[in-house]
């Protein structure tokens, strides 16, 4: 099961890893990622994670990290390997 973790001293609580997460967002009955009431990017339900990554892609502020997740298939790249920061938008 991957671990996801939402960096609160980095997140800008924009939403936009709730709205692009196909397992989270508008209809999803148990979504992964939600805004809490803090205000904050929170993780709901990490059982639910697909590992398909577009919520540490999509971070504006690359506040969210995914370890633990399933080995790449036989002869595909990793899909989004580690990135550097150089600047938060």
């Amino acid at each position: 099961m991957p671990d996801i973790h939402v960096a609160s001293q980095r997140c800008v609580a924009c939403g936009d890893c709730v709205a692009l997460c196909p397992q989270s967002g508008t209809g999803v009955e148990l979504p992964v990622l939600v805004l809490a009431e803090t205000g904050l990017i929170e993780v709901a339900r990490q059982e639910g994670c697909i590992c398909c990554f577009t919520c540490v892609e999509f971070c504006r502020s690359a506040a969210i990290t995914i370890s633990g997740a399933p080995p790449a298939a036989d002869g595909q790249p990793e899909v989004y390997p580690t990135r550097s920061i150089s600047r938060i938008i």
